[in-house]
């Protein structure tokens, strides 16, 4: 059995070894979550807990810069909750609302729980069941129905090309359905991590918002990863975080990803009756549990060290892929088609897919580790089926299946198949690796292949 043969998170983690330790480690470049002893994050909450400020000035000082009140910085000592009873779980409620130019906003313990909240609420106010969104939504492909099977929901798939994003003109034809065919919300993905974090041009988000509201259809984000995309924004319209949520009514983004919090999601809108309404959902959903002091206080604290990282991480990305872009040109498959390239050609942000091309998943995997005897550098960790239309139209006819995976039924690629892709981001780990190693290991790998053929 091939080494993409099981596909999951695991296969991309890795443990950020400590300096001394490093020499003797081989060095790991395309990753996608760094993990850590449970012990070693338990222990950093409570210090940050015990003094924000203390801790923020002693693990970032003036390293990050951020605009004057970006960060949530405690006006008093934390204050744990009760049920989501809180004053200081208030503040950050708040904080992160007015950052996204909202008025209200509620912390929930998963995103499912959040966007599933929202999807109903829309439905129940406009008493109608359907929702739409995207084949390769968090709702349609990890929560094994639950808006169906848990909510009654039912829902209208946006776009005709499984692996492309839907357009603004093929979401405006599920717009001018007759009324009672309409659905009550559209949930848009910003960016869409399936697709390797391809996302919308601000002035399509302008017109998709306009034709939502003379539509009287609710427009939610599904914005898990707005966090790492508001830098594009930011480079290529002088847009902010304020300006694309002000296009939406209701947001909802994850505190654990990019920020590096335990775990948890913020729902946001500036109807505060919508808010209101989702307590109660969470309530209803097993979400509003007696205490959820350690998930919050710990994604502010990731929120405080990271909020200023995400635009220098987009910039060591982009340079990263130039360099291996320029680097690995001159090598090509037997189809004339380039080794190596990127999804998409250029990364939006820090998170993005490399695509590898010519080789079986066995020569892939073959080629690394022959770089990693000879260079001590590890060019990849798992590395998974290239997304095709076929293959997410596939996964999909079954949406209950019991183990989430876009890619395929069997969760196998077949040998013929010669074209992967891995999904890394730059993290705190790999910024600090210098370009160069990353250049070198991804025309290491391209030499290994084509000399082994």
């Amino acid at each position: 059995m091939s080494e993409t043969a099981t596909i999951s998170v695991a296969d991309c983690e890795v443990v950020d070894i400590p300096s001394t330790d490093r020499k003797s480690r081989a060095t790991e470049l395309c990753m996608f979550q760094a993990a850590e002893p449970i012990a070693t994050k338990l222990a950093r909450t409570a210090e940050y807990a015990k003094d924000p400020k203390g801790y923020l000035a002693r693990t970032i000082g003036d390293s990050v810069s951020v605009p004057d009140g970006t960060r949530c910085i405690p006006t008093g000592p934390l204050v744990g909750d009760m049920y989501g009873m809180s004053t200081s779980k208030a503040e950050f409620e708040t904080h992160i609302a007015k950052l996204l130019g909202k008025t209200t906003g509620l912390f929930f313990s998963t995103g499912v729980q959040a966007q599933l909240a929202a999807v109903k609420i829309y439905c129940e106010r406009a008493k109608k069941n359907p929702a739409a969104w995207h084949i390769s939504c968090h709702l349609e492909t990890a929560e094994q129905a639950a808006y169906k099977e848990l909510y009654g929901l039912s829902r209208i798939l946006l776009g005709t090309v499984a692996d492309k994003l839907a357009t603004v003109e093929q979401i405006k034809t599920v717009l001018d359905r007759p009324e009672a065919d309409r659905p009550a919300v559209i949930v848009i993905e910003i960016p869409n991590r399936v697709l390797g974090c391809e996302t919308y041009t601000f002035s399509e988000l302008v017109e998709l918002s306009a034709a939502c509201k003379a539509a009287k259809i609710a427009l939610h984000m599904d914005g898990a990863r707005l966090w790492e995309i508001e830098p594009w924004y930011q480079a290529k319209f002088g847009k902010t975080f304020a300006d694309v949520a002000g296009l939406f009514d209701s947001v909802y983004f994850s505190m654990y990803k990019g920020l590096g919090g335990a775990t948890g999601a913020f729902l946001n809108s500036n109807d505060a009756s919508f808010i209101d309404e989702a307590k109660i959902w969470q309530r209803r959903g097993g979400g509003n549990a007696f205490s959820s002091s350690y998930y919050w206080i710990d994604c502010q604290r990731g929120f405080n060290e990271s909020i200023g990282t995400f635009a220098r991480k987009r910039e060591k990305m982009l340079e990263v892929a130039r360099g291996i872009l320029d680097a690995t040109k001159g090598y090509k498959a037997e189809d004339g088609q380039p080794i190596v390239s990127f999804r998409p050609s250029l990364p939006n942000c820090c998170q993005t897919h490399t695509i590898f091309h010519g080789f079986t998943d066995a020569d892939f995997i073959a080629a690394r580790d022959r770089v990693l005897g000879k260079t001590h550098v590890k060019v990849f960790g798992g590395l998974r089926p290239k997304i095709t239309g076929e293959r997410l139209a596939k996964r999909y006819e079954v949406i209950t299946a019991p183990r989430y995976n876009m890619y395929s039924k069997s969760g196998t690629a077949t040998k013929e198949d010669l074209t992967h892709f891995v999904e890394w981001m730059i993290m705190s780990v790999t910024e600090k690796i210098d370009t160069k190693v990353f250049v070198d290991g991804y025309v290491n790998l391209c030499k290994e292949l084509l000399a082994a053929k």
